[in-house]
């Protein structure tokens, strides 16, 4: 649905239904900005602008929510066929595969606790957390503007990471919900831009589906249950051995 559209349809809604929105689906268009890595090639540094430049990298991420809960993940991209396959090489695809993202990040809003089911290439683990919701800034006297499809307002903060947050929630679905298990607002995130170390992602409501009944969530737990640190040290050990790959590749092309 284009944003016109989703606009349109909207406005024809009674404004009374949205102060009733308890369960449903929002659909994010996420979008990523990186500095290029030193140890690619130009080669590989030019077929990453052109992929950026297309949307090729963006991905589609599903938000459902209840009373209770709220639960997001990346909406499953379909893949190549033979015939279409990826013309980067390997560089186009690692970088496909970078943005692909199977994780799950399950929030509980009754006892703000969370679920997030992370993985690390094959390996599926499960952690278990107190849910840290960010000290949001509101600045006062602000009006609503209509900058992302719902009357909304912008708040600022920094979350736990050391990332810098700026959202747009909107007070017409009154309720603390987000992509990526962000939220705490007086109303549901539309827009978010997560930003730190020259990196940055975007999440820019597409659609938002009310349902008429609760919405079923289902809580991450198929995966090896381990704490943040222990998560956080394996990701970094794979993160390393990619970029000793990287720089393994590079030396066997110049030869």
């Amino acid at each position: 649905m284009s944003r016109s559209r989703l606009i349109l349809a909207l406005y024809l809604l009674p404004l009374c239904l949205f102060a009733q929105i308890t369960s449903g689906t929002i659909e994010y268009l996420e979008t990523r900005t990186f500095p290029y890595n030193v140890l690619m090639s130009n080669e590989i540094k030019e077929r990453m602008y052109e992929m950026r430049a297309s949307g090729e990298l963006d991905r589609i991420g599903v938000l459902s929510f209840n009373q209770t809960a709220f639960s997001y993940s990346q909406k499953p991209r379909e893949r190549p066929t033979n015939a279409n396959r990826d013309r980067g090489g390997w560089g186009g695809s690692w970088m496909r595969q970078a943005t692909d993202n199977p994780d799950v990040f399950y929030t509980n809003m009754q006892d703000s606790s969370i679920v997030e089911k992370r993985r690390i290439l094959d390996r599926s683990f499960i952690i278990q957390d107190d849910w840290q919701v960010p000290e949001w800034e509101i600045p006062e006297n602000q009006r609503p503007n209509m900058a992302y499809t719902l009357p909304s307002e912008v708040a600022y903060a920094v979350s736990a990471e050391g990332d810098t947050l700026t959202a747009y929630f909107s007070r017409s679905i009154p309720m603390g919900i987000g992509p990526r298990g962000y939220g705490g607002l007086p109303g549901a995130i539309v827009y978010l831009k997560v930003e730190r170390d020259q990196r940055a992602t975007e999440y820019i409501l597409q659609t938002m589906q009310p349902a008429s009944e609760a919405t079923d969530l289902t809580i991450p737990e198929d995966g090896e249950v381990v704490s943040r640190e222990r998560f956080d040290e394996l990701d970094e050990q794979r993160r390393e051995s990619r970029e000793r790959r990287m720089r393994s590749w590079r030396r066997t092309r110049r030869n």
